[in-house]
């Protein structure tokens, strides 16, 4: 059940989300000067997520010592 409600919660912030933003400043809901916003941050959430990721798995070789002789 864990699983499936970190699932839900990607989806929701991955794609529920952002087309949310879109139909809104499209409908004149929100203004034209949150979408470059709301891009910059998807890019630096992103790009934290993959660095993080990456520096999560490295850490986790080094510690294991998957890598020594």
């Amino acid at each position: 059940m864990n699983n499936f409600i970190t699932l839900v919660l990607c989806v929701v912030a991955g794609v529920a989300v952002p087309i949310a933003v879109i139909v809104g400043i499209w409908a004149d809901i929100l203004p034209d000067g949150l979408a470059p916003i709301v891009s910059m941050a998807g890019v630096i959430l992103a790009a934290a997520y993959i660095i993080g990721g990456n520096l999560l798995c490295m850490y986790g070789d080094i510690k294991t010592g998957r890598y020594s002789k």
